[in-house]
This record gives structure tokens, C-alpha cells and sequence, in this order.
């Protein structure tokens, strides 16, 4: 993964975020919240028929349980004003080696239902807007349908929403997060162990927030303003760090995860 030293890659995505007032992997209110962490599990090729991916669940002092489990590569997570789940997952399909993105669907009391899907691509972050709709980053192969945002009506109708154009060629945004002010966070990868959050203000002022970290993946603020970070390493060095509101040194909230990806914040299920 590119680092994202574009500013004009952010700024259009943060206009095309805050024009509908998305939170990416982003779930807050004025309620305790638990912290909901999808986990990529054992590396399993295209030929795989069994999964080991799944989603955590931690409280705010750190107890952990599993709200999901044997899921196909789990990244994005994002509840809706309703207190739905939506996860993201990918399998691959016909014609191999390409990946399936699809969406899935935990409502706070029944089954999961899959709300749609994408061919040929590969689902990343996942987010939702006040009028229920849900929005998907894909990748794929193809240069006319790699790094588009998908846009998923609560009936699960698909339409797109920004697509390729909107990003630089060489530019892939991968864990995005506001804070309660407006700023944009942003994950960068590309030289592990100095990998960097870069922070952009609402008039489009770039500072480095945190660096010296090592696959940041997904983040997330709390109620308190404190931002999470999923580092996507392998167990052992798979780990959730917690940066105080300021920035700063960050310390561990979570250790030993076997590829953390994403996370959200969300009600007790």
C-alpha cells in the first residue's frame, strides 16, 4: 500500500464525506460504546472453503468476546442510527483468482442478511450517513473500477458514488476517521514502522498526528476523543494502540490479535 502524500486525494475525499455528513469506521454516541474490531484471521488462499475471520467485541475496560465469527476476510464495520451492524467481507468467486466483495447485515436482534454486493472487487471500509444509506470502498483489478465508492440504499439497491477519478493514480486512502471538531485522520502505509496518521483540519491544513507505526489499518474515536488504531500484524504483534485527545505517545488497549483491520464504536450486543 501507497502512502497518501497527496493533499488533493484527501480533500476531495473529505468534501465528498463531510457533503453528507459520513463518519468513516466511525460509530458514536453519548452512550457507553464498545469497540467492535473485524479480524482478518488465518491467511487463506483463493482455493479456501473455510473461514477463520471474525469480530471482536471490547468493553471499555478491555473484556473481550467474539460477536462473529468464520467470516471471509471481515474489513469495514460501521452501525447505522438503528443499531445495525454492517461488515464488510470478501470471498473469492468465478472467475478465480477474483475476490467478491459483499455486505453483511447484524441487526441488533435476528439473523444476518446480506445487503449487497460487489463482483470483482475487494471491500475495504465501510460507512453509514443519517438517512441509512451505506457506503463501500472496492478495489479491484481493473483501473475503471479500483478504489470507487459504492453507495447502498437501505433496500440494498447499489448505485456509485465516487469513483476512480476522484482518487490520484497512485494514491489508495485506506483508515479514515473525524473527530468530534471535524478533522480528518487518515492512515497512510508504505514504510512500516514509520508508517504515519496524517491529520487534515476543516480548512484543509495538513500536520502529522502520530508516526513510527507499523500497518495502521482501521480507526476509530471514542465519545472521549481518543483515537484508536488497528496495526494489522500478525499474532502476535497484531494490536489495538489508543491515542489520548492531543496526540501523543500511544498506549496498547489490546495485544496478541492475529491481523486486526478495522474498527467501530457501537452498542452492547
Amino acid at each position: 500500500m501507497k502512502p497518501l502524500t497527496h493533499f488533493k486525494t484527501t480533500k476531495i475525499l473529505r468534501n465528498i464525506l463531510l457533503s453528507l455528513g459520513v463518519f468513516f469506521a466511525l460509530a458514536i454516541s453519548a452512550h457507553a460504546q464498545n469497540l467492535y474490531v473485524s479480524v482478518n484471521g488465518a491467511i487463506c488462499g483463493f482455493n479456501c472453503s473455510e473461514f477463520s475471520g471474525s469480530i471482536s467485541e471490547y468493553t471499555p475496560d478491555g473484556m473481550q468476546s467474539t460477536f462473529a465469527s468464520d467470516l471471509a476476510r471481515p474489513r469495514g464495520l460501521a452501525f447505522d442510527s438503528s443499531g445495525n451492524l454492517f461488515a464488510a467481507v470478501n470471498r473469492h468467486g468465478p472467475p478465480t483468482p477474483q475476490f467478491q466483495g459483499r455486505i453483511l447485515k447484524f441487526p441488533p436482534l435476528g439473523h444476518q442478511s446480506v445487503l449487497g454486493n460487489v463482483a470483482l472487487s475487494f471491500l475495504e471500509g465501510v460507512v453509514t450517513d443519517s438517512g441509512g444509506n451505506t457506503f463501500a470502498m472496492a478495489q479491484s483489478a481493473s483501473s475503471t473500477t479500483t478504489n470507487t465508492i459504492y453507495k447502498f440504499a437501505p433496500d440494498g439497491t447499489r448505485s456509485v458514488f465516487a469513483g476512480p477519478s476522484a482518487f490520484d493514480d497512485d494514491t489508495v486512502p485506506f483508515g479514515l476517521a473525524f473527530d468530534s471538531n471535524g478533522n480528518l485522520f487518515v492512515s497512510t502505509q508504505g514504510d512500516p514502522g514509520n508508517d504515519t496518521i496524517l491529520e487534515f483540519t476543516p480548512g484543509g491544513m495538513e500536520s502529522t498526528f502520530a508516526t513510527g507505526l507499523t500497518y495502521p489499518h482501521g480507526l476509530a474515536f471514542d465519545g472521549s476523543g481518543n483515537l484508536f488504531v488497528a496495526e494489522d500484524n500478525p499474532a502476535p504483534d497484531g494490536d489495538i494502540l489508543k491515542f489520548a485527545p492531543g496526540g501523543g505517545a500511544p498506549t496498547v488497549f489490546a495485544s496478541g490479535i492475529d491481523l486486526p483491520e478495522f474498527l467501530t464504536f457501537g452498542p452492547p450486543r
